[in-house]
């Protein structure tokens, strides 16, 4: 690849100037409380405090946070972090065998952050080879070379990149043009099997996975892998009668129908901000907006646990790619802010002040507040230029 093909290209953030000042500290105190938790070998632990680190490719949506501080402040200490984070992914990764190019399901938050066995749902006694975990990867490595205009991480991890890519491409990837969730290892067994249920929001991570190949590596098979997902995506995963998205395809083919629960508000959210605008997306982001509550939240029912954060943060950033949501994203952001937030820069996993600090949260609060475009790489007849670096 041409090496000015490596070089960012200057793009804003799809938010106000007004509205990137105003979030601005907030950003700065989220993105150091998660830094401040990465260890020497360069992992993130999923929570303060929390034994595991990279749980379900947890790791991945904490380092949004200092990639989009990075971004928007320009320190290096952020770049750094970021950086670090990467490498260690990119060591804790398959390198031979079956499984070249797949990550384990969970690690050990403390050095030397040995593998443990978990499973997203608890039903195997282990799970790898995740599809949103290795689409992710390529997209955080496709962003540090646009945001920083560096080399050296996309040098260093295009193997990496290719083989995670190349898996789940050759591995997960169904007749429907679909992506199953990975591979998991049944209770008292010793094989490993695929996981066949089709999860919506995995869907979206590998849009920006082929996305991010096909932009950083030059290979065709990414875009038209991507091209063949975001057409057939709808059509499997779009429930008609309720005019909103399922949250995943079952094992057996039956499509789950959104309900209330938080994984099906994040469902609608997600897929519109990366999806963009469409029949559809706009009808989830209706069925979205119907749940809300007058203080930027969802509507919760007398005597239900505190709501969850994560919904929220997907709501806003839907409502910035869909619709008109100025007044309700603006609720929402400061819901995040006065609701999730803690003095420290911590955010909480639930609408509760002792809930667990997740990390991950972290990443997707501070991506609610920019609301960036999720494919800024792409734009073509734009001038290069990294961002302006705070020394």
């Amino acid at each position: 690849m041409p090496r000015s093909c490596f070089a960012p290209l200057f793009a804003l953030l799809a938010c106000t100037a007004s509205a990137q000042v105003s979030w601005t500290p907030h950003i700065r105190e989220v993105a150091d409380f998660v830094v401040a938790q990465q260890t020497p070998l360069g992992c993130i632990p999923d929570s303060l405090g929390g034994l595991r680190a990279d749980e379900n490719g947890a790791m991945l949506r904490s380092l949004f946070a200092p990639a989009y501080a990075f971004r928007t402040l320009g320190r290096i200490p952020h770049r750094n972090a970021w950086r670090e984070g990467l490498r260690w992914l990119a060591h804790a990764m398959e390198k031979d065998g079956q499984w070249r190019g797949t990550w384990r399901f969970s690690y050990a938050a403390k050095p030397p952050h040995v593998a443990l066995p978990a499973s997203p749902d608890g039903a195997a006694q282990d799970a790898r080879g995740l599809s949103s975990h290795a689409a992710l990867f390529a997209y955080h490595v496709a962003l540090y070379s646009y945001f920083t205009g560096e080399e050296t991480i996309a040098i260093s991890c295009r193997p990496h990149v290719q083989a995670a890519l190349d898996f789940v491409l050759e591995k997960n990837r169904a007749d429907n043009h679909l992506f199953y969730r990975g591979w998991q290892q049944p209770k008292g067994q010793e094989t490993w099997e695929l996981c066949r249920r089709q999860v919506a929001t995995d869907q979206a991570d590998v849009l920006l996975g082929l996305w991010a190949g096909a932009w950083l590596l030059g290979h065709p098979r990414y875009a038209q892998a991507a091209g063949r997902l975001e057409q057939h995506l709808a059509e499997h995963l779009f429930h008609k009668r309720e005019r909103a998205f399922g949250t995943a395809l079952t094992e057996l083919g039956g499509l789950l129908p959104p309900t209330d629960d938080a994984e099906s508000l994040v469902t609608q959210g997600y897929l519109a901000w990366v999806i963009g605008a469409s029949r559809e997306t706009a009808d989830a982001m209706k069925w979205l907006e119907a749940r809300l509550a007058p203080d930027g939240g969802f509507r919760r029912n007398k005597g239900e646990p505190p709501a969850p954060v994560l919904p929220v943060a997907a709501f806003c950033l839907g409502a910035s790619r869909v619709g008109s949501y100025a007044n309700e994203l603006r609720k929402a952001r400061r819901w995040l802010r006065d609701v999730a937030l803690t003095p420290r820069g911590g955010v909480h996993e639930l609408a509760a002040p002792d809930s667990p600090l997740r990390n991950d949260l972290a990443g997707w609060v501070i991506l609610a507040w920019l609301t960036p475009d999720p494919r800024p790489f792409a734009k073509p007849g734009e001038k290069p230029g990294p961002t302006p670096v705070v020394k």
